[in-house]
């Protein structure tokens, strides 16, 4: 099976509620609208990058519970190929309940103990022109196998429970064409204070470091110049900030099948995010490709200028 973009991660079920007005406290019930029930995780990604208009598979561990079987369901109408996700008989997919409130969101995970194998440790994927994963602790044979067969590897990380922020226990970073860590992960792993610093400590590590900073927008290094280069955030309401670095790291692995210079794939990238935030449901709201272009045939002149190259777009392959 050939695909445009592979989505190889873990995967959640999320439940996300919002409009709290505030952190929820011991004894008190807030009552708020309706909730999303969403796959998460790697599912995030690939969705977004569906609605993009490119094939998509994905390739995680899941449960066989009625959620997961209902979530696998929801994926394929995405149109996303399931087929290479290895279902475990017995065992619930992780389930991530989201709290948002204050222009960001607090996250409860409930997760049991993995089954067995893993399809991270597998030794092939399904072949596709760019990936998108999570790196890992330890080394991921089919993301070597894929880097040597051309595919350009996006590298993404969560929160690091053991805190030590070491960039030796990513072992598969080095393959890897980018990497797309928050703020908060970049200066942590880099041990510097700022976007900026920790995006060209990186430019060691990985060919095209990106750091997303939220509200202050985006920085990266170009490989072809060595230059540092910024994109201010797009802005926007913020009802949902869950999924948005999903949503980011989609689009952006989406625009490495275009030509486009790096500052355009960030921008591509930013306003894909900007856009979902904006709504409920995380990246079931991700936008398609013509609203991307609607948003930019709208938009005040001083921003749709930066945004022009969407103008004659109709497809991204």
């Amino acid at each position: 099976m050939d695909v445009d973009l592979l989505g190889c991660g873990l995967f959640f079920n999320d439940l996300t509620f919002t409009g709290l007005p505030c952190a929820p406290e011991l004894g008190h019930e807030h009552r708020v609208g309706p909730y999303r029930q969403t796959p998460g995780g790697i599912a995030n990604s690939c969705i977004a990058a569906a609605r993009l208009g490119v094939r998509v598979a994905m390739v995680a561990d899941t449960g066989d519970d009625q959620m997961s079987v209902g979530a696998l369901s929801y994926l394929n109408d995405e149109g996303i190929d399931t087929c290479a996700c290895l279902v475990h008989e017995g065992w619930q997919t992780p389930l991530t309940v989201i709290l948002n409130y204050g222009g960001d969101r607090a996250m409860v995970t409930s997760e049991t103990r993995h089954p067995g194998p893993c399809v991270l440790r597998a030794d092939a994927a399904p072949r596709a022109k760019v990936a998108i994963t999570h790196l890992q602790p330890f080394t991921m044979p089919w993301l070597a196998e894929a880097a040597e067969h051309g595919t350009l590897v996006v590298g993404d990380v969560g929160d690091d429970e053991s805190e030590r922020w070491d960039l030796a226990e990513l072992p598969d970073l080095e393959l890897c064409h980018a990497f797309t860590p928050n703020v908060l992960e970049a200066t942590s792993y880099t041990r510097t204070t700022s976007g900026e610093d920790a995006v060209r400590a990186l430019a060691s590590k990985v060919r095209v470091p990106v750091v997303t900073m939220g509200g202050d927008g985006v920085v990266a290094i170009d490989p072809a110049s060595g230059a540092l280069v910024h994109v201010p955030a797009v802005k926007g309401p913020v009802v949902n900030a869950c999924g948005a670095g999903d949503v980011f790291n989609a689009a952006f692995a989406a625009s490495l099948l275009t030509d486009w210079p790096l500052v355009n794939q960030l921008r591509f990238a930013s306003l894909a995010a900007s856009l979902t935030v904006a709504q409920p449901g995380g990246a079931t709201m991700a936008p398609t490709l013509n609203e991307l272009k609607a948003w930019a045939g709208h938009a005040p002149r001083k921003v749709a200028a930066s945004f022009a190259f969407l103008a004659e777009l109709d497809a991204l392959i």
